[in-house]
């Protein structure tokens, strides 16, 4: 089944510490690339997290972000170095009193100062990575289920998108009868002004049977059904995007050649027609993982 590139999912997950909310969401890309935003105690597990998350996206530029809630204060809290803190506020206090300064703004201002708030050291405890993790694996589901609904949207369009073109296809043969009919009166009105005496009839022969392969799209035709059958089943199969734009990129070399062996204005335009349609299935592969 195919999958849109283009996708989104939120979960959210409650424990007795905390609440963590995970969203991922993500655009078209011939590459992966993604980005993560989590809590700062927590992104030295980030490369663990990308690894993981990497496997399930495969292509397309993604963003994650993690949001945790602490419910407990002491959770919440940033430690203050009182020490560093109570010494800068002595010396600053003194340069305030030699300068004739405002001493209001001193206790709200050291706080600015470099390592006044300490980080948060405390080792985070592997549970709470697991519900972490947990979150952020049902935010994926819920971001897959999405790119499925997506992608099955996609697979009708590009089914419907191939099966015009076989059909405009289809629609050359009466044409080529009446292109056949209008070559030959043309070669027959020339012959009629020619000298016959001076005619070879073997090297005539030769010519009008060279002319009317170059003329011929059977061969042409045959394949490009074979290319659309293949899209379709292709279809069917998962992560199939590079694999459907290679089908689309020979389908439109057959529909090239059908082009410029049609030496008719009616088939020319049933061949701008086909060449539309697979313009569109273009675009809209570029979407698909």
């Amino acid at each position: 089944m195919l999958r849109s590139m283009t996708g989104f999912g939120q979960a959210e997950l409650e424990t007795e510490r905390f609440t963590v909310r995970a969203e991922l969401k993500s655009l078209n890309s011939k590459f992966l690339e993604l980005s993560i935003r989590m809590p700062r105690n927590w992104q030295h597990k980030e490369l663990e997290l990308r690894r993981e998350v990497s496997k399930w996206l495969e292509r397309g530029t993604a963003q994650l972000n993690i949001q945790i809630n602490y419910k407990l204060v002491e959770d919440r809290i940033t430690p203050i170095n009182k020490e560093l803190a109570v010494y800068y506020l002595n010396e600053v206090k003194g340069l305030a009193e030699e300068c004739g300064w405002d001493k209001k703004e001193l206790l709200n201002n050291i706080f600015l100062v470099p390592n006044v708030l300490l980080p948060n050291e405390e080792t985070p405890d592997e549970e709470d990575w697991k519900q972490i993790l947990l979150a952020v694996r049902n935010a994926y589901e819920n971001f897959d289920s999405f790119r499925k609904t997506e992608g099955g949207v996609l697979c009708s369009e590009l089914s419907k998108m191939s099966s015009s073109i076989f059909t405009k296809m289809q629609s050359l043969t009466p044409l080529e009868e009446e292109r056949i009919k209008l070559v030959k009166e043309r070669i027959q009105r020339d012959l009629a002004s020619l000298n016959q005496e001076q005619l070879d009839r073997n090297r005539f022969e030769q010519e009008l049977i060279y002319y009317l392969e170059k003329l011929d799209i059977s061969e042409e035709k045959v394949r490009l059904k074979q290319h659309c059958d293949f899209f379709e089943e292709t279809l069917n199969t998962a992560s199939s995007g590079k694999k459907l734009g290679f089908i689309a990129q020979e389908m439109g070399r057959e529909i090239n050649t059908i082009g410029s062996k049609s030496n008719h204005h009616l088939m020319q335009r049933l061949v701008v027609d086909m060449k539309d349609e697979l313009e569109k299935i273009k675009e809209q592969i570029n979407n698909v993982l």
